[in-house]
């Protein structure tokens, strides 16, 4: 209650009360516009950068995830879906990239148990083992919070964003090469698509 107190106290006119009525009502708005410009870099990013290795990269306008599939399945994907960062029920994925598999269409414990035969051969370094916790997102792994210019404790994607806000193009490099490079190659987008078949 202490600290509701004292920021209330900021607000010491009814102009600058009104003014963080008004910007809150935007919250919204202004998420997803960070979210749409960044995600739009990242995708004009992958087109480049994935010619000719095998996989495909998909910016889903609808939920605002992104997601890399092998050309030959989509059945598994890395992927970012920011939905799941602010949700109290899934720690699991707070600043969260994941291994995505299309649950109701294969066997989640044999793909697991693939990826965990070939994990020496993937670029699973940091992904943690998530099976119990979510089907469909087997394997989980915080994304650096360097990749966003914050602190280790900042885990809420608005501001995780706020490097979105000046720097779009610099935001989507960071997270392309943390997050979606390392599994960029030939090889890696047929052994992805070999482990769903």
């Amino acid at each position: 209650m202490e600290n509701i107190k004292q920021i209330m106290d900021l607000f010491d006119s009814a102009e600058k009360w009104s003014a963080y009525i008004e910007l809150s009502n935007y919250r919204e708005d202004l998420v997803k516009y960070l979210k749409s410009s960044l995600c739009n870099e990242i995708q004009v990013l992958a087109n480049s950068k994935l010619q000719d290795t095998g996989w495909i990269f998909e910016y889903d306008r609808n939920k605002l995830s992104l997601n890399m599939y092998p050309n030959e399945s989509r059945l598994i994907a890395v992927s970012i879906e920011w939905e799941w960062w602010n949700r109290s029920d899934s720690p699991w994925h707070r600043r969260g990239v994941g291994i995505w598999v299309y649950a109701s269409e294969t066997d989640s414990r044999k793909v697991y148990e693939k990826m965990k035969e070939l994990s020496h051969t993937l670029p699973l370094n940091g992904y943690e083992d998530n099976l119990e916790n979510h089907i469909w997102y087997p394997f989980v792994r915080q994304i650096p919070a360097s990749v966003f210019g914050v602190t280790d404790n900042v885990v809420s994607v608005e501001e995780c964003l706020y490097m979105a806000s000046f720097n779009p193009k610099q935001l989507a490099l960071n997270i392309w090469h943390n997050v979606f490079e390392p599994f960029a190659t030939k090889e890696c987008s047929e052994l992805f698509a070999s482990i769903v078949k």
